[in-house]
């Protein structure tokens, strides 16, 4: 906490010169036994441009402001889900919270996933953090991350969940420290 809430701070400010506010992002999310919750963000994209299913497509996206471009490649814009976990909502290890749309479209795979809390940190979204990037490669990002992406991510938070315990639950942050110290 000592480390984030500087780093929040400033990209707060930050985004208050730049892009001015709402500097915070509000999302309804499912949870555990798909319980809706509203996570924060920092916001990345510009006023009013959200779509309906709250979609991104990737680092092209016109809508990311150039601010909200790096916040969202260091993953600075994750930060304030530390509230979400301060409340109960979320761990820091679990597979990524979801749209509803998602948590529905894809409800036999998050019926299994959402048996825990979704999480800040996973084996799935380590791996593919540099999503955005591989969405902007391809020609159409929304069919890409429905028929390639999500059903992988899906794999291995099932897999998270059906072996939770205190190790994996440190050997994730282990492997997500790895990964970022190895940049």
């Amino acid at each position: 906490m000592l480390v984030v809430f500087p780093l929040l701070f400033v990209s707060m400010l930050l985004m208050m010169l730049f892009q001015g506010f709402p500097i915070v992002f509000f999302q309804t999310r499912k949870g555990k036994n798909f319980q809706p919750f509203i996570m924060y963000k920092l916001r990345t994209m510009k006023l009013d441009t959200e779509d309906e299913l709250a979609l991104t497509k990737g680092m092209n996206d016109e809508r990311i402001t150039k601010l909200g471009g790096f916040l969202r490649k260091y993953k600075i814009d994750e930060l304030p889900q530390f509230i979400n976990i301060l409340k109960g909502e979320m761990s820091i290890v679990g597979s990524r919270p979801q749209i509803p749309f998602y948590t529905e479209k894809f409800k036999n795979r998050y019926r299994k996933i959402l048996m825990e809390k979704p999480g800040l940190l996973s084996i799935a979204a380590i791996k593919y953090s540099n999503e955005e990037e591989l969405l902007a490669q391809v020609e159409n990002p929304i069919k890409h991350y429905e028929q390639v992406l999500l059903p992988k991510k899906c794999e291995m938070d099932i897999k998270l969940v059906e072996n939770f315990n205190l190790k994996s639950y440190f050997s994730v942050i282990l492997y997500y420290l790895k990964k970022r110290l190895s940049l």
